[in-house]
């Protein structure tokens, strides 16, 4: 049977959220050497480190996590909404912001209050302006539209994933578009799936999940009932089997493996 929905995830499968991620990084270190002579890499690099360790330690993390909300958002996103854990997240990122900038700073010998504020505002700034999107995201979302309903299955928070969306044209694809903090619950949990499937009305036999992430995007399908497509640019050794049903290198190679999956249920119904 034809597989008649295509549940895809946004970051690092449709964008290129580390990318963006790095790039933020690199302006801003670049910007504390044009206003203070620091060694940008130094910079880019005590950030990374002091914004993974603050954020993990934070009383905002398990919620965070759970959400599928990153530091890297923690670092410019506005977290509007009610929900409890959107609010606790408001109040926390100003601090974590300049606590990450100071650290920072001090790695390259600057303490700088001034700057400090400037560093976290402009990181910002320059994420918003990127959203790299896969190169060859746009096409594979048209080619498989006209014959199936898609739907986007993302964790984060609402106004940072839709404001992404909103500088694309990749949300006018879907039929449906989840998001985890509108619903209270993240990939990997089988319901943020099933709301998916509920949208679109099909089942979850009829469907397939596309994504980059074998704990998040992978195990959650299969506890959902879905087949899956891992999205692994990297070619990663796995040394355990596999929990995906096909493996692709790139979005342009995932319309041959519908149809490889599609023959090999084929060939499995009994005749």
């Amino acid at each position: 049977m034809p597989f008649r929905a295509i549940l895809f995830d946004l970051d690092n499968t449709l964008l290129l959220e580390d990318e963006a991620t790095e790039r933020a990084l690199e302006q801003t270190s670049d910007l504390a050497r044009r206003r203070a002579g620091a060694d940008p890499e130094a910079v880019a690099a005590a950030a990374r480190e002091a914004a993974a360790a603050v954020f993990g330690a934070s009383p905002v993390f398990a919620y965070a996590d759970r959400m599928g909300i990153w530091w890297g958002e923690a670092l410019w996103g506005r977290f509007a909404g009610d929900a409890h854990g959107l609010a606790a997240l408001r109040a926390f990122v100003p601090g974590f912001r300049r606590e990450v900038w100071t650290r920072a700073l001090s790695a390259a010998a600057v303490s700088d209050d001034a700057l400090v504020d400037e560093l976290a505002t402009a990181y910002a700034t320059f994420r918003r302006a990127l959203t790299p999107i896969d190169p060859d995201a746009l096409s594979v979302l048209e080619e498989l539209g006209r014959d199936h309903r898609l739907a986007l299955v993302t964790n984060g928070a609402p106004d940072v994933q839709r404001e992404k969306l909103d500088r694309t044209t990749l949300a006018k694809h879907f039929a449906a578009i989840v998001i985890s903090a509108e619903i209270g619950v993240g990939k990997p949990d089988p319901r943020i799936f099933r709301a998916a499937l509920d949208a679109l009305e099909v089942a979850s036999g009829e469907a397939v999940m596309v994504g980059d992430s074998l704990e998040r995007d992978i195990v959650g399908a299969r506890r959902a009932g879905l087949r899956s497509v891992w999205l692994d640019r990297a070619g990663t050794a796995v040394t355990e089997p596999l929990a995906a049903d096909s493996r692709i290198g790139s979005l342009r190679e995932l319309g041959d493996s519908l149809i490889g999956l599609e023959r090999v249920d084929a060939f499995a119904r009994p005749a």
